[in-house]
């Protein structure tokens, strides 16, 4: 399995903060010719970060929109003019607004990656949701030391993986991209039709 935005579709990353859901977001930009964006909502995304990540610094746009009733105008304005947005959902963004949100992205065919900050992303707006389930740390005890490897268990579920579920670690070892680990890619056991 191989993660990489699609012109025109929403990928969604759901979890706890700590899993590594924003890095893996922001590593999903790095391919993009195009001018990208970031829509930061807690106010501690650093550009410095996306850059090391390999998104090209001319082409990068770092824009904080905490407030839920300005978070919609200003996604728009980027979704309508950039190839990309990893933008952070605040609280109090409605699903109608999330579904204009989508709409708009496939009609301009841009890539949009779309993280809660806290809950879900209602059903129906992507089209890859990727939910985080269990994250392990090495080299990082009691929040001092060098992180050697961070391992995230992830659901991938939606139209992007066919329908069918499938559970994936990815890798960080905080210097490089983050690497998916193929041999876990396996359909979550369900119930039989036929």
């Amino acid at each position: 399995m191989t993660l990489e935005l699609e012109a025109g579709k929403v990928i969604g990353l759901v979890g706890t903060p700590g899993f590594g859901l924003t890095r893996l977001g922001i590593g999903l930009l790095r391919n993009q010719p195009g001018w990208v964006a970031c829509v930061d909502v807690r106010g501690w995304m650093n550009p410095l970060a996306l850059w090391e990540m390999g998104v090209a610094a001319e082409r990068t746009v770092v824009v904080r929109c905490p407030d839920a009733r300005q978070w919609p105008q200003v996604t728009a304005a980027l979704v309508e003019g950039m190839q990309a947005v990893y933008a952070e959902i605040p609280a109090g963004v409605t699903t109608p607004m999330l579904r204009r949100l989508g709409a708009l992205a496939r009609a301009r065919s841009t890539s949009v990656v779309l993280r809660p900050i806290d809950g879900d992303i209602p059903a129906g707006i992507t089209h890859l949701r990727l939910e985080a389930q269990e994250v392990a740390w090495e080299g990082v005890e009691q929040g001092r030391g060098r992180l050697r490897e961070r391992r995230c268990t992830l659901i991938a579920s939606g139209k992007g993986v066919g329908g069918i579920r499938h559970i994936f670690e990815v890798e960080d070892d905080g210097a490089d991209t983050m690497r998916v680990v193929s041999r876990l890619a396996a359909a979550v056991p369900g119930r039989a039709v036929g």
